[in-house]
């Protein structure tokens, strides 16, 4: 331990300021150590180093009077990461002031592009500044009708899915717990956001697995043109609103039951 009240060299006899200066000269060689508490406010000055021997961390003083642990003498690097890297042990905690142009986690050269927190409990993804993807107890939301893409083998080309470019309210379809019984059918929705399994094309409806019933509006709100070629057929009654027309080429039928 070595220590001194202050690093003052008083007038004194030759020997008092030898010993004076020696005991300056052992303080800086030990790095002011001391053992059990951090030196006094007047025993140090900013920017002072100071070793603290029953816990041998190396400390330094601040613009106050508090002092700053900077690791550990017993360990590499005094316990303190690497610039090249290397393993924590501890928590890692960004900047909860960022955004989607100044990310928290960013890259050297590419520093609008990462990971920012966006709320409480809502983390962000950004590219290019713009935020792309946030993620929150509720799932993954693609921003701004980006794509969600699944790439082919040699990821050359892509198939997609997007947003409709306005959506009036939130849906969600919840997919079928297990593949088609039958092949050939299609996912088919109950109005309610849950999706099974149908025959394409049937339209047929029933409980359980019952395709018994065939079931169509009975209000035409919309023009429509039978296609060229091709018969229809509807159960009625059925109304057209006004203003609507449904037009029945020369070579085709409408048929209503």
């Amino acid at each position: 331990m070595s220590n001194v009240t202050d690093f003052t060299i008083d007038n004194a006899s030759g020997q008092s300021v030898r010993l004076d200066i020696q005991a300056c000269l052992k303080a800086l060689q030990s790095s002011n150590s001391k053992n059990g508490s951090d030196l006094s406010s007047s025993q140090s000055v900013a920017g002072m180093w100071f070793l603290r021997e029953d816990t041998n961390t190396l400390k330094i003083r601040g613009s106050g009077s508090t002092f700053t642990t900077v690791g550990s003498i017993d360990q590499a690097n005094l316990g303190l990461l690497p610039r090249s890297g290397g393993i924590m042990t501890g928590v890692l905690e960004l900047d909860d002031s960022s955004s989607a142009s100044t990310p928290a986690l960013s890259f050297d050269g590419d520093e609008d592009t990462g990971l920012f927190r966006k709320s409480a409990n809502v983390m962000g993804f950004s590219s290019g500044g713009t935020e792309r993807l946030i993620m929150d107890a509720n799932g993954l939301t693609l921003q701004a009708q980006n794509d969600l893409r699944f790439a082919d083998a040699d990821s050359s080309n892509y198939v997609g899915f997007q947003a409709p470019a306005t959506v009036s309210s939130n849906v969600v379809w919840t997919l079928p717990a297990t593949d088609a019984a039958v092949s050939g059918y299609a996912l088919v929705s109950d109005a309610s956001g849950t999706l099974s399994w149908a025959a394409a094309g049937a339209g047929a409806q029933g409980a359980g697995s019952d395709n018994i019933f065939w079931e169509n509006d009975q209000t035409v709100t919309q023009s429509y043109t039978i296609t060229n070629g091709q018969n229809a057929g509807s159960f009625g009654p059925i109304t057209i609103q006004a203003g609507v027309t449904v037009t029945v080429g020369a070579g085709e039928t409408w048929t209503v039951v």
